[in-house]
């Protein structure tokens, strides 16, 4: 054993208190000291941080480590600081003043790691800074944000390619959880990583257990109450399509006396934290959330999550997912479905992937302004537009016309402040008179921390300098208001929008608008929908679904999830439980809600007198018969879907495949319904023709 990997261990124990490896971490380390690049692969929860942040003590210059987490930067540096590595974080809720200082700290080697937010880069004034700095190692967390193929992209991690060449060339190591075959190969490509290394430990979580319910949206409640039921002494994350879901969902937990918090991204920073502090101490047993929780999050008890609506991607629902278990206790993924979730996320699909005319439309209302810098809101935008479309097409179209060079969005002053003192400091004391203790308490704060930047005037993000004050972002307006009212400070309210610089001002004819690219991306989404839908439907083993779609064979079912439950049941078995579930409806570890189905059916009773009987709708009873036909129990097909229909059915199915309802769909016309699809479907998975 070299020198090196004998420090390595001696600090693994120092630091972390283990006495070896987890796997996978070794390797990637190894490659690290060997100077290769290398993409890394690794479930939550996997212990991918240690991989960077261990070998950053014992190489030469600092550790860059890129990371969009900006909320919990601050959480992950404290953490470090805990276990006695040094490191510090650079991100928008820091000074100029104050960034400078720990820059310089890291270039004298005061501080071995330090965490960066990706826009950072579109300064050039950090950029110009960064380029004194010695940096031996780049890391990057949440890799698949640069790939716009991935579920999470964001155009701030296209600058990395860049900022690794100013940097002249440190060894790269980039980590996620999730990504397909076509996402590591766009990872490789973005940030030109040449010959690098792929390190994968595996996708597989043996200890969680999937299931899926197809029910209606207004009895999704339901279901939840008894799963948060079955898990007694765990917390648990419910995971909702929209903000106002959270927010409803939130009140029916309260009313049944559960201590449950909500969060999502329209909330106050400091409100958020808050929220976010109470579920990591216990406090609150259940967390209902939009997917802007959970990044980050190292909570290792959670024993379940549920999602009340259904995500538009398998990587997004798998990474939510395995947000549960990571101490390796058994837990449970419960994903509720019906109809609308699909309605949901193609809203999203169009509001990610505007037309092409829109695209222009919007870049000639840009041209139309006389100045080059513009100040506007998405809302206004999509006011000016000829057909109406959501705000987040708006977004998508900038970023678009963006990266064609077309117009740059400023990522330094959006959403901040301008607040400049009047006074100096000790003026400022003696004139600000008031009577409340607080609000003096805070005002001292403020000019304790923000003295040097105020004498020249600065812009800060109000929700970031509160919570660096330890206070509301309502109590610091109002303090800044008094000062204003005292004569002491200037203050230019935050600009709610975007500011846009139009860089060039082109012919529309002109403009290099890859169409064919952006149709691909389109179909791209709806193909992914698709797979995710295909899943709530699958009769075969849950987590092997999961793992053949990232590519990772598996031979055999996890056995434990609802449809590997189901098939290996004996008849006797089923029966049994069949008449234990009349008492316990809602029973989450099995499909017996197929069974009740079936045993309504063998009585002769029609689709809708078996929904109306059940409380459930018709198209959730149809998607019982197809799981009870392809698994041999009695489901006549022919009774359901007349048998000329059946053979137009399956000519189509033959034309495009099994796998994908929508282009089956588009083949046969509105004439057919998509339970006649599925229905038919089901007949020839369970080769009945």
């Amino acid at each position: 054993m070299d020198n090196k990997k004998q420090q390595l261990l001696e600090l693994l124990k120092i630091h972390y208190g283990f006495d070896s490896f987890w796997p996978g971490q070794e390797k990637v380390i190894d490659n690290i000291l060997a100077g290769l690049d290398t993409v890394v692969i690794m479930p939550t929860g996997g212990g991918k941080s240690l991989c960077y942040q261990l070998p950053a003590l014992v190489l030469e210059g600092g550790t860059l480590v890129i990371s969009p987490l900006i909320a919990l930067m601050k959480d992950q540096v404290d953490g470090l600081s805990r276990v006695g590595i040094p490191a510090t974080f650079i991100n928008s809720s820091i000074s100029q003043a104050e960034t400078a200082n720990r820059l310089a700290a890291v270039k004298q080697g005061q501080f071995k790691l330090f965490y960066v937010a990706p826009e950072r880069f579109y300064s050039q004034e950090f950029l110009a800074a960064l380029k004194n700095i010695k940096v031996s190692l780049f890391a990057v967390d949440e890799a698949h944000c640069i790939s716009q193929w991935g579920h999470d992209f964001r155009p701030s991690y296209l600058k990395l390619k860049n900022v690794i060449e100013l940097l002249g060339r440190p060894v790269v190591v980039v980590f996620t959880a999730t990504a397909t075959l076509e996402v590591r190969e766009d990872i490789v490509k973005q940030l030109g990583l040449v010959g690098s290394s792929l390190v994968i430990t595996g996708f597989a979580r043996p200890n969680l257990q999937f299931g899926v319910i197809n029910t209606q949206d207004s009895l999704k409640s339901r279901f939840v109450l008894d799963a948060i039921a079955s898990a007694p002494d765990g917390s648990g994350i419910i995971y909702v399509g929209t903000r106002s879901r959270a927010d409803e969902l939130l009140q029916i937990l309260l009313a049944n006396n559960i201590e449950a918090v909500s969060y999502h991204a329209g909330m106050e920073a400091a409100d958020r934290k808050w929220v976010q502090e109470n579920f990591m101490a216990g406090q609150a047993k259940v967390i209902v959330a939009t997917n802007a929780f959970g990044l980050g999050i190292d909570k290792r008890d959670i024993r379940f999550v549920i999602h009340y609506d259904m995500p538009g991607t398998i990587e997004a629902y798998y990474q939510e997912a395995g947000r549960a278990g990571r101490d390796g206790g058994p837990s449970f993924c419960l994903l509720l479905y019906s109809p609308r979730d699909r309605y949901l996320q193609e809203f999203f699909i169009k509001g990610d992937n505007p037309p092409p005319e829109i695209i222009l439309e919007i870049y000639e209302i840009l041209k139309n302004c006389e100045s080059d810098t513009v100040l506007i809101t998405y809302a206004e935008i999509a006011e000016t537009l000829s057909d109406k479309l959501p705000e987040m097409a708006v977004g998508t179209s900038l970023k678009i016309l963006e990266r064609l060079g077309l117009i740059a969005r400023s990522h330094d002053r959006v959403g901040q402040a301008y607040v400049k003192s009047k006074k100096s400091k000790v003026e400022s004391q003696k004139l600000f008179t008031v009577k409340s203790k607080l609000q003096r308490e805070i005002f001292e704060r403020f000019l304790e921390k923000y003295e040097p930047e105020l004498a020249t005037g600065m812009y800060a993000n109000l929700e970031d300098m509160a919570e660096i004050l330890k206070t509301k972002k309502d109590s610091l307006a109002r303090l800044i208001k008094k000062l204003v009212d005292f004569n002491l400070a200037e203050y230019v309210p935050p600009f709610r929008g975007t500011e846009l610089k139009i860089l060039k001002r082109l012919p529309a004819r002109e403009v290099r608008l890859d169409v064919a690219a952006l149709k691909y991306k389109l179909k791209h989404a709806y193909k992914k929908l698709d797979l995710m839908e295909s899943y709530v439907y699958h009769f075969d083993c849950r987590q092997k679904y999961i793992l053949d779609y990232f590519g990772e064979r598996q031979a055999r079912g996890c056995a434990k999830c609802d449809n590997c439950l189901v098939k290996n049941m004996d008849e006797a078995e089923k029966v049994r439980i069949a008449e234990k579930q009349k008492k316990r409806p809602t029973q989450l570890s099995t499909k017996l809600t197929q069974l009740e189905t079936l045993e309504l059916w063998n009585q002769d009773m029609s689709l809708e007198k078996i929904a109306q009987a059940r409380g459930l709708t018709v198209g959730t009873i149809v998607g019982h018969l197809c799981f009870l036909a392809e698994k041999g129990l009695g489901v006549e097909i022919d009774k359901l879907v007349k048998p000329e229909r059946q053979k137009k059915i399956m000519a189509a199915i033959k034309k495009v495949g099994l796998g994908k309802l929508t282009p089956i769909r588009e083949v046969l016309g509105e004439e057919f319904s998509w339970d006649e699809i599925k229905l038919t479907l089901a007949k020839m998975r369970a080769g009945n023709e």
